[in-house]
């Protein structure tokens, strides 16, 4: 998992063996800005879809496609 904003994400060896780019999107937690807390805590969604077109994409295989 990533978090949105992050510079280093391009440099990640795992992110390099991604051909598109909505797969690395699947990747990236978005900022929740409804559960952040000002001046405490950065608040990421991170949504894991198990099987389907839209399945979060796992290093060690593709389950039910």
């Amino acid at each position: 998992m990533y978090f949105e904003g992050d510079p280093l994400i391009t440099l990640c060896p795992i992110v390099s063996t991604l051909k598109n780019q909505k797969a690395i999107d699947a990747l990236i937690a978005p900022l929740d800005m409804e559960r952040t807390r000002p001046m405490d805590s950065l608040a990421y969604r991170f949504d894991i879809t198990l099987r389907g077109r839209n399945q979060t994409m796992f290093e060690n295989k593709l389950e039910g496609m």
